[in-house]
């Protein structure tokens, strides 16, 4: 291989590198993996609200969209409890109460996502992000009813999809923090069985849901 040969491979190589790097603002590291770490909360339409983490991991296709993985964990209680007396002790007010039911739904997500993120202005680092995805919920609700003196656990799964759409403020070359408004819809069924009529019953849970979410996108990171 000559000389002219290998200074057109290096230049190639370096421009590849400096165009992989950097969008057309010059400040977004575009092509090369990301992760984002993430909390929030969800109100679903059959349970209380709750609180959920979670962590996605993808990489950019161009210098706005980017595909990844998102897989969420999230977790409400239901509590019925009743006031049945009221006390001073020391200067202090105490409340005793007694809990009749105890319920606890934990939802673990997994979704496939396109990503969207696009510089809202070139004299400010914020970005507007909208995200589309279609993935699993694996449910189980932990069921305690201590006045019948029945405890159990059931489980549901079933297809969902969410949509959010949000902003974020680059902190460096590297990091972005965000904010989302999230919507969900899932409902998951159980106990595929038939009546005495052969008839189709089932249980179902429905998740769909508006929340929020708020995190850390670190580019570089990732698969």
């Amino acid at each position: 291989m000559n000389r002219l040969a290998v200074v057109l491979i290096l230049v190639l190589t370096a421009f590849q590198t400096v165009y992989a790097q950097r969008d057309r603002s010059g400040s977004r590291i575009s092509f090369k993996p990301f992760t984002e770490f993430k909390v929030g909360g969800v109100n679903p339409k059959d349970t209380d609200f709750g609180n959920f983490i979670g962590v996605s991991m993808g990489r950019g296709i161009d210098d706005r969209l980017y595909w990844g993985i998102e897989v969420n964990y999230f977790k409400t209680t239901y509590i019925n409890q009743t006031t049945i007396a009221q006390f001073d002790s020391g200067g202090i007010h105490f409340t005793q109460e007694q809990v009749s039911l105890e319920f606890n739904t934990r939802i673990l997500s997994s979704y496939l996502q396109l990503y969207y993120e696009s510089l809202l202005s070139r004299q400010a680092p914020f970005y507007f992000r909208a995200v589309a995805g279609l993935g699993y919920n694996l449910i189980w609700n932990d069921e305690n009813n201590f006045e019948e003196d029945i405890e159990r656990t059931r489980f549901f799964n079933g297809l969902a999809w969410q949509l959010a759409a949000g902003v974020g403020l680059r902190i460096s070359q590297r990091g972005l923090l965000f904010v989302d408004a999230i919507y969900t819809n899932s409902s998951a069924r159980r106990g595929r069985d038939r009546n005495e009529n052969g008839l189709p019953i089932f249980q179902e849970i429905n998740v769909t849901g508006f929340g929020f979410r708020f995190g850390l996108n670190v580019v570089g990171l990732g698969f």
